[in-house]
């Protein structure tokens, strides 16, 4: 017996695995980027020679996958010609509800569409835009749940989705991803789906990754992913004050934080994100030159901060907003500003005077966790209006006029405003019109049967 060792055979190399991309109606011009997305294809339409891009069942998909792109692709055509999503041209019309493939038009990624002269405005705008058609979907019970730079598009004048491969819909099980397998893109993907399984059907989960996608958008520079975590808006890496001056983005920062909150009860639905962000553009778009052109510097990571650091955060971002309110208040009725002091004292009898129907959450009645706010005009001709905040996870406002205390009594009284969340742009607007109507009334005395009246009944404070 030989004692040298057998020689091995050489092995063969494994072929890569073809896959005939001619499909009826489209000529192939080849992959769209090289890579393991090939089945991703530039076309052409024989009949009248408009390019489109040709999405193929990949070859080496099978199962839950392999239904998720025929749940994709009959969805997309099925919603072809609804705003806010990219279009379908054609379809495999060869395998009935199993599609092999679909035709879109080419479209410019979102983040391209921005020119060296675009600023946050623009992009608040575009994204604005996607969550009205997010907020659309939702309603109906489908969740895209892949939201990121690279499946947002510019076509047709206008930001559009496309991308369904991953989403939950409507009348459907509540996903195909198997367990553990984890949903998007790193950085972008809400918490909750990070270790998904199938009863989730991620009903918050585009908001949160929504919100990281605009501040991608609205950093350039700073490179492909977000800061993780939820947004902060006293942390330099998730800081906006770069991109303007002024409050907006102070704003603007509220908003994507109250978006990306780590627990899913506590995020902003899709509906009043949508709200916030038209409420903020509405405020600032005036404004366009304070904004800079979009550029910046990648900084770091975040952190999700505590619900008691959220509550002061909360009650001094709300007394900022209640400061211009009662000064404004304070010179309509003094004629100074000044005239106005903060702080509640129940000895000397300050209380609120009228019925606000709030709903009891213990045996002393109402009593809100975050507290109250209390601003007071000084006293003039007898009369004093009084400012506060209540602050109960939610906040809404309430004014009333008292006169010749203590002991007071009630004059007239405004409100209570909708409950909403501190430091929205919406509770600000909210504010400011109760303010408003505060001070015409000072200003424009009513008749005296009219004083007094009762408000117009509003919803009772939250659980």
């Amino acid at each position: 017996m030989s004692g040298r060792a057998p020689q091995s055979r050489p092995r063969r190399q494994q072929r890569p695995e073809s896959h005939n991309y001619s499909v009826p109606r489209w000529r192939d011009d080849g992959a769209l980027v090289p890579g393991p997305k090939s089945f991703v294809r530039k076309a052409t339409e024989l009949s009248s020679g408009r390019a489109c891009i040709v999405k193929h069942l990949p070859s080496n998909v099978y199962g839950a996958r392999r239904t998720r792109f025929y749940q994709e692709a009959l969805y997309m055509h099925r919603m072809n010609g609804t705003p806010g999503i990219l279009p379908v041209w054609d379809i495999d019309d060869a395998h009935g509800g199993e599609p092999r493939w679909y035709a879109m038009p080419r479209a410019q990624l979102l983040e391209k569409a921005f020119g060296d002269t675009s600023t946050v405005l623009d992009v608040v705008t575009a994204v604005a835009i996607v969550a009205q058609t997010l907020a659309a979907l939702a309603k109906d019970g489908t969740y895209h749940r892949d939201i990121k730079p690279a499946n947002l598009f510019w076509y047709d004048q206008a930001p559009v989705l496309a991308d369904f491969g991953i989403a939950a819909f409507a009348k459907s099980p509540a996903g195909l991803t198997r367990a553990g397998e984890k949903l998007g893109p790193a950085n972008f993907i809400a918490p909750e789906m990070r270790s998904s399984d199938s009863r989730d059907r991620g009903e918050r989960a585009d908001v949160y990754s929504l919100a990281k996608t605009l501040f991608v958008l609205a950093h350039p520079g700073r490179g492909a992913y977000p800061p993780d975590g939820t947004h902060r808006v006293d942390a330099e890496e998730f800081s906006l004050e770069y991109l303007g001056s002024g409050n907006a983005l102070l704003a603007l920062g509220h908003v994507l934080e109250a978006a990306t909150q780590f627990q899913v009860r506590d995020r902003l639905t899709m509906d009043d994100f949508h709200a916030e962000l038209r409420a903020w553009l509405d405020r600032h778009a005036a404004g366009a030159a304070r904004f800079t052109p979009l550029r910046g510097r990648r900084i770091g990571r975040g952190w999700g901060p505590d619900l008691l650091d959220r509550h002061r955060r909360d009650a001094e971002a709300t007394r900022a907003m209640m400061l211009p309110s009662i000064r404004r208040i304070a010179e309509a009725l003094t004629g100074d500003a000044s005239a106005w002091s903060e702080g509640i004292d129940h000895e000397s009898g300050d209380a609120t005077l009228g019925e606000y129907d709030w709903v009891p959450n213990g045996e002393d009645g109402f009593v809100p966790d975050g507290g109250t706010l209390w601003m007071a005009t000084t006293v003039h001709d007898g009369r004093r209006i009084v400012l506060e905040a209540v602050l109960d996870q939610d906040v809404c406002f309430l004014a009333e006029a008292q006169r010749g205390g203590p002991p007071w009594t009630l004059d007239q009284q405004w409100g209570h405003t909708p409950w909403q969340r501190p430091r929205m742009p919406r509770t600000l607007d909210q504010l400011q019109h109760l303010t408003g109507e505060v001070v015409t009334w000072l200003t424009h005395p009513v008749p005296a049967a009219r004083a007094g009246t009762d408000p117009e009944p509003t919803a009772a404070a939250p659980a």
